[in-house]
């Protein structure tokens, strides 16, 4: 089980230690996100280490639009020193200019990662190609993925896959997050079931937990926008129930 934190957009580093306080001791890893929605956010590298040093594991995202091939070697390189070795290696999201000439594709086969768990975002039903050659898969957020483990098999990829899911705890916030993903559709009844269950966001989360896992695909990325402290104590009794941990 992967949380993907919310870096913050000013020099603060208090939301990011809460968010790891709850979460941190119940999942398996914290993925640490770019400057995603291609909007600036403190260093992934520096939250990285924050998480490292208060004991847990980061997962760190690199994007190819932000750097130039010295800067990535570079990150690579500060981020083995302080023993951090597993690295999400993204294009980024859409911008208006600024955007580098380096690829995905060569940031997962510099030498530089050698030493490197590498992983990269793929589509679920999409052939692998390239991809196939690193040593985790991230999918985008999505309902309803029960054939992921189907997409895995027959791609003949034997590493981890890691499914997005969203927990979202009210209607007004749903409306707005889904309208706002291209791509990401809810399931029949999504936003009514809000009128009888005002945890219905988190609900259908946890339900996606159990499709992902009887799927057999390896665990989840965990976008939790708010509301964290009462997803957390869902989440934990969840994991608690199946003896995953």
């Amino acid at each position: 089980m992967i949380f993907e934190i919310e870096p913050p957009r000013i020099p603060d580093l208090g939301k990011v230690a809460a968010q790891i306080d709850i979460f941190g001791p119940i999942v398996d890893a914290i993925l640490v996100p770019d400057n995603h929605l291609g909007l600036p956010a403190m260093s992934s590298l520096t939250i990285a280490l924050e998480i490292a040093k208060r004991g847990f594991h980061p997962i760190v995202a690199l994007n190819a639009r932000d750097r130039n091939h010295l800067r990535f070697k570079s990150d690579i390189l500060t981020l083995n020193a302080y023993g951090i070795h597993e690295v999400l290696f993204l294009y980024g999201d859409p911008i208006d200019h600024g955007r580098s000439s380096l690829k995905v594709k060569q940031m997962l086969s510099d030498p530089v990662v050698a030493s490197t768990k590498r992983g990269v975002a793929a589509t679920i039903g999409k052939p692998l190609g390239w991809r196939a050659s690193a040593d985790f898969l991230f999918t985008q957020l999505e309902f309803g993925r029960g054939k992921a483990g189907y997409w895995r098999e027959a791609e003949g990829f034997s590493q981890p896959v890691y499914c997005g899911v969203i927990a979202l705890p009210d209607l007004v916030l749903a409306r707005k997050v889904i309208g706002n993903i291209p791509g990401l559709e809810p399931p029949p009844g999504f936003f009514e079931s809000f009128s009888d269950d005002p945890d219905a966001g988190f609900h259908a989360a946890i339900s996606e937990l159990d499709d992902l896992y009887r799927s057999g695909v390896d665990g989840a990325q965990l976008v939790v926008p708010a509301g964290r402290r009462r997803f957390a104590a869902m989440l934990e009794g969840w994991i608690a129930d199946r003896g995953i941990r």
